[in-house]
């Protein structure tokens, strides 16, 4: 019997690992993968203490950390269902494991939102791609579209301008909405072109992606774009089917949360990006892990 386990393995999850082993909490931490969205971040440059870092060797730098306590860690490991045994006891099973825990903290993050198009599915992984860290420099020398005109986007775009001969970002609204530096930075890149009011109607190719068809709302009427690549960076979505019969969800099917993390089931915390807290942050995300891992300690206390 654990007195916490915390499901996931990005910002939240690790924060929530430390505090929780430094709090001497029996704790297992079962994770799939490590890092979350942090881990498709071509660049980091808000997080302090790192003028600049990837997304990848901030993983690397949080998760080192992390093993440095002393908890538990199941990892590669997706949970497949959790139930309420009694007021005090959670069990979750994970693989071919089951695992009680008093308490349980859920940090599973978002996932990213998939293009709902003829070829959308099919293409994805030959030549329809989630991370420009991951696959970027398969794209040598090709013509890639990046769609979405926010942060992310522009973010990917940049990255890609290291591999790709013209880099097209597509947005669905007629300006794009990343910040206004990101802006700058991008508008001066050649090999960069900004299409505005575009929306995806279809995806081509054989066995791997060969184009994109559009429709440009200022113009009425489909056209075709010569593509090698294509990056999606349109959002995401809560990660939070696994728990929706348990707590309480928004209309976003964002775990709702009060200020000490708690859920609408009281043993139950969540933390990060699969919350209705403002802003999905890194620093966020790690800041409410740490307040969610204090607040289980509280709790847990109160149940000596």
């Amino acid at each position: 019997m654990y007195d916490l386990i915390i499901i996931g393995g990005g910002p939240a999850s690790v924060s929530a690992g430390i505090y929780a082993a430094r709090k001497k909490i029996k704790t297992l931490l079962i994770t799939k993968n490590w890092g979350g969205q942090m881990s498709y971040a071509p660049l980091i440059e808000n997080y302090p203490g790192f003028i600049s870092v990837t997304g990848a060797d901030l993983v690397n730098k949080f998760t080192e950390h992390l093993k440095k306590n002393e908890l538990d860690i199941k990892d590669s490991l997706n949970v497949e269902d959790i139930k309420k045994i009694s007021d005090s006891e959670i069990e979750i099973k994970a693989g071919d494991q089951t695992y009680q825990t008093k308490t349980c903290i859920i940090t599973t993050g978002r996932i990213a939102r998939k293009l709902n198009v003829p070829g959308g599915k099919e293409f994805l992984g030959k030549g329809i791609s989630h991370c420009a860290t991951c696959d970027a420099p398969l794209f040598q020398d090709k013509t890639v579209a990046v769609v979405g005109g926010a942060n992310a986007g522009l973010g990917t775009a940049l990255e890609l301008v290291e591999y790709a001969s013209k880099v097209y970002i597509l947005e669905t609204t007629s300006k794009l909405q990343a910040d206004e530096l990101l802006q700058e930075k991008i508008k001066k890149i050649n090999k960069v072109e900004i299409m505005t009011s575009v929306k995806i109607v279809e995806v081509k190719g054989d066995k791997f992606v060969s184009g994109l068809v559009y429709s440009n709302g200022t113009e009425g009427q489909n056209k075709e774009l010569p593509v090698q690549g294509i990056f999606l960076a349109i959002g995401s979505v809560a990660n939070s089917s696994f728990i929706k019969d348990m707590v309480e969800l928004n209309e976003q099917r964002e775990i709702k949360v009060d200020s000490k993390n708690q859920t609408s089931q009281p043993n139950i915390f969540a933390a990060g990006d699969v919350t209705d807290i403002s802003h999905k942050q890194i620093i966020i995300a790690a800041g409410e892990g740490a307040k969610a891992a204090l607040n289980v300690y509280d709790y847990l206390k109160k149940l000596k």
